[in-house]
């Protein structure tokens, strides 16, 4: 019986931690995402910047978390879905 208890709660802990860890990377990609935005929209006017690489490594960095994720389709929907 105890045994029961102590595995069932190993379980739910072990599920809540991935699932807090895949909402940290959730936030961290929107944080890119809203970054990225504000690169892009300032782009016209600090054109001698080297803002095109700038979102291209954003882009990477969300697309990486995206694969670490384990469901990448579902994480860039969420990241992108504002």
């Amino acid at each position: 019986m105890k045994l029961t208890l102590v595995s069932a709660l190993l379980v739910l802990l072990s599920l809540s931690s991935c699932k807090s860890e895949y909402e940290e990377r959730l936030e961290e990609a929107r944080e890119l995402k809203d970054r990225m935005s504000l690169v892009e929209a300032n782009l016209p006017i600090y054109e001698q910047y080297n803002l095109p690489n700038e979102i291209k490594m954003l882009q990477e960095e969300i697309e990486f978390l995206a694969k670490v994720s384990g469901n990448e389709k579902l994480f860039l929907q969420e990241v992108y879905s504002d």
